[in-house]
């Protein structure tokens, strides 16, 4: 079956995301250690992501096991979504994908306060028909649900879609789902993934 219909994936597929490394970029490694344990690495991290939480929520759960850090931890929420970077070559090859007739869908494990702020930064937004956010539909990837919510509200046949994601139990979902993927390990690699698939 002929692809049709691409599917990306947004953290470090088109924006950059690797918190430890700006963290260290910004502070001592012991505060960045901290807030690296303290903020991602926690299970309200994910919650954000399924929509189950608000930012300001978690942020009072971080302060509550943390009350002397409280400045730091304020600060971070602030500017955590400098974090997320865009990927050169992934955009350029987003544009190339448009041009050649693709339909460009996304699905993303994403909070809703990160995707409101990439949507207005970036303009690479645009070349998405649309997608879906876990925020949105409160549920994640790598579960089923998420990706027949995209089937279904873009009328998606799997066989002619590919899904690209840097996570490897994603792609196995999407794969016994049907659908053609690259498990993007190095965003560099992407354009000779695509090659390989005659893309």
């Amino acid at each position: 079956m002929v692809i049709k219909n691409i599917v990306f994936d947004i953290g470090n597929v088109l924006l950059t995301y690797h918190p430890h490394d700006y963290l260290m970029g910004r502070y001592s490694r012991k505060d960045a250690d901290f807030l690296f344990n303290a903020i991602f690495n926690t299970k309200e991290w994910i919650e954000l992501d399924r929509g189950s939480i608000t930012e300001k929520e978690a942020l009072e759960i971080f302060i509550n096991r943390n009350p002397e850090k409280e400045s730091i931890l304020r600060e971070m929420m602030d500017d955590f979504y400098n974090v997320f970077t865009q990927i050169e070559s992934s955009v350029a090859t987003l544009h190339r994908l448009k041009e050649q007739g693709y339909r460009l869908l996304y699905l993303s494990n994403i909070h809703i306060g990160i995707y409101e702020h990439v949507m207005g930064k970036y303009d690479f937004f645009g070349e998405f028909e649309g997608g879906i956010i876990s925020a949105d539909v409160k549920t994640l990837k790598p579960g089923k649900e998420i990706f027949h919510r995209l089937i279904d509200k873009f009328n998606l046949k799997p066989e002619e879609s590919l899904f690209i994601d840097d996570t490897e139990p994603n792609t196995e979902t999407a794969e016994e789902l049907g659908f053609a993927v690259i498990h993007l390990q190095d965003p560099g690699e992407l354009t000779g993934e695509l090659q390989k698939l005659g893309i």
